[in-house]
């Protein structure tokens, strides 16, 4: 009885301490007043700040294609800068979004129907020290000609424009476990071990 009140324990701090997103920064979200292409070689680059050593794993910007995504292939490309005196430095990374996750974020744009929020994991770690640095999107493919990077309220205005752009940047990855999927493999776990222990008690 006492392992089995132990293991319901154990679950209950599992499932309140399972694996969460874990934004290190955020630029905001959707507002209502534009959206800049990043279709084929058009690219925005908007720029970040870190107080301390961080690792970037996945990325969530919001987008539309007039119509939600439809038309839009799904795809996606990153380039991570570091920051040259308020503009784009050395190209620190670059890759193909993996693991490209949308969904209607029930929040309006400019230009009819909802932002939906994109994110994607990159293809590897992205670890930067304290500082400053711009993330450029990139390479979206579209059947209607249309992929557009939702702006978000002002926030400093170093990007194309003078704009800012909705988006955030994650240490955790996209394509991880959900937390309700994960408690599900370790309470079955759990009710396997607690049928040994009543077995052994018979």
């Amino acid at each position: 009885m006492k392992f089995i009140k132990l293991l319901s324990v154990s679950a209950v701090l599992l499932l309140s301490s399972g694996a969460q997103a874990a934004i290190i920064y955020d630029n905001g979200g959707p507002n209502t007043e534009n959206g800049w292409s990043i279709l084929g070689s058009n690219q925005i680059n908007d720029n970040f700040s870190l107080s301390g050593t961080q690792s970037i794993r996945s990325v969530g910007f919001y987008f539309q294609n007039y119509d939600g995504i439809t038309g839009w292939n799904q795809d996606i490309s990153y380039n991570i800068y570091a920051d040259n005196n308020g503009v784009t430095g050395n190209l620190i990374a670059s890759g193909a979004g993996q693991n490209v996750t949308p969904t209607d974020s029930g929040l309006p744009w400019c230009c009819g129907g909802n932002a939906w929020l994109v994110e994607f994991d990159l293809v590897s770690t992205v670890t930067l020290a304290a500082g400053n640095y711009w993330l450029g999107l990139t390479g979206a493919s579209s059947t209607n000609n249309a992929a557009w990077w939702v702006t978000t309220n002002y926030i400093d205005g170093s990007s194309i424009g003078g704009v800012d752009f909705a988006y955030y940047l994650d240490s955790s990855r996209v394509s991880a476990i959900p937390v309700p999927a994960a408690v599900w493999l370790f309470a079955s776990g759990l009710m396997g071990l607690a049928g040994v222990a009543r077995r052994r008690q018979v």
